[in-house]
């Protein structure tokens, strides 16, 4: 199920309503967890100049960042950027930069746009740009071999230079 924010006059929503109408007109794929063998569909989007991907069974909604700073919860690490709440759906944001990126290149100052629904809304990682939706075959894609120091890395997509996040191995970290 995909979220649709109820403010028709957002980014979030065009972003949404566009991965709606893109799912549908996508040849059907089925919604397979065992996605490295078969081929999948991925929304494409950027993180800090980073373009990242994420299969579209990990993902549960676009929504746009709101324009009050997100409330933060004590205690929790410096890459948690905080609570959005709509209705009765509360998501745990993430700065995803400070996920995926080494130090040296995350920005303070960035300006996160959207949050990538995952995990059934649990979870939030902010972006700056929400791109396109792509079907991939497992030829597309070199496929890491061995997960090391980030497990939530599951390859490099050749033809779109981008790196696909493995969601479940993601949440770990959380």
């Amino acid at each position: 199920m995909l979220f649709i924010p109820s403010d028709t006059s957002s980014d979030a929503y065009e972003a949404a309503t566009t991965l709606e109408k893109a799912i549908e007109q996508a040849k059907p794929i089925a919604n397979n967890k065992d996605w490295r063998t078969s081929d999948f569909q991925a929304l494409i989007f950027d993180v800090q100049g980073l373009k990242l991907a994420i299969p579209l069974h990990d993902l549960n909604g676009i929504l746009t960042w709101p324009e009050k700073s997100l409330p933060k919860i004590p205690g929790k690490p410096n890459w948690y950027s905080g609570l959005y709440s709509q209705g009765h759906q509360h998501t745990q944001v993430i700065d995803t930069g400070h996920i995926v990126l080494p130090s040296q290149y995350q920005n303070s100052k960035n300006k996160s746009q959207f949050i990538i629904a995952i995990a059934n809304g649990k979870w939030g990682l902010a972006c700056n740009k929400v791109e396109s939706v792509v079907t991939l075959s497992p030829d597309d894609v070199r496929w890491r071999q061995h997960s090391g120091k980030r497990p939530w890395l599951a390859g490099t997509v050749l033809k779109q230079m981008c790196s696909i996040l493995n969601i479940d191995e993601l949440i770990k970290k959380f």
